[in-house]
């Protein structure tokens, strides 16, 4: 075998060792989402269709039969899920995992109750198209990923404004 040829295997193997070795040190955040209906006093909502996007580009769509989805988000991305169902408003949460530590120690796990509603032409909730109901980023602190619950009331607030304009 020639030394160019040689050269170039290992440098190969190097890159693939090194590629493997970093992603092994990419965070997985462990989503559980929880489906609720609004209008059914929040009883399970079955048969939602969510599209997960990492950095504007679609990675997966999952189908959930049941009220709950169990999702691992991997890598550091600022990730967009939407969440949605026939005659109901799909809303969308974004998540940044951007910030969290290589080899963090913690397990990440996130959490959240989303409720949708039906679709109506009399509440303008254009808004919700545009604008995540939540996010979460990284807390140093806590070591951990949070919601931003700040956030998240004011654009209920908007919700229930938009709902009051009947």
């Amino acid at each position: 075998m020639s030394r160019n040829k040689l050269t170039l295997i290992l440098s190969l193997t190097l890159s693939v060792l090194i590629s493997s070795a970093q992603n092994s040190t990419q965070p997985k955040v462990h989503l559980k989402i929880t489906f609720k209906s609004v209008e059914e006093f929040r009883k399970p909502l079955k048969n939602t269709l969510n599209y997960i996007f990492a950095d504007g580009m679609i990675i997966d769509s999952v189908f959930c039969k049941k009220r709950k989805m169990n999702y691992v988000l991997e890598g550091k991305h600022l990730y967009k899920i939407v969440f949605s169902k026939p005659g109901y408003v799909s809303k969308h949460v974004v998540i940044n995992s951007i910030e969290i530590p290589d080899n963090s120690k913690n397990k990440i796990s996130l959490k959240a109750d989303i409720n949708l509603f039906k679709k109506t032409t009399k509440i303008n909730v254009d808004f919700l198209e545009k604008e995540p109901v939540s996010i979460a980023y990284y807390n140093f602190l806590k070591k951990t990923l949070i919601w931003d619950y700040e956030y998240n009331r004011s654009v209920v607030e908007k919700i229930i404004n938009a709902s009051l304009k009947l």
